[in-house]
């Protein structure tokens, strides 16, 4: 588990910062290729679906 205000510890592995921090993988950047709809308020990335990211925001 990391050291931040993840809504959903248990999944934080399979969230973008943490896939990002290990390797941009062809699956990982998968998740970046549909129009972004949420923005995580921890690292600021967008993503379409508000479960890849630690703390979901609407855009």
């Amino acid at each position: 588990m990391s050291d931040n205000n993840c809504v959903d510890p248990d999944q934080h592995h399979l969230h973008v910062c943490e896939l990002k921090a290990k390797e941009m993988n062809e699956e990982v950047r998968k998740l970046f290729e549909a129009p972004p709809h949420v923005a995580c308020t921890n690292c600021g990335v967008k993503v379409a679906k508000p479960e890849n990211v630690c703390s979901p925001k609407d855009l």
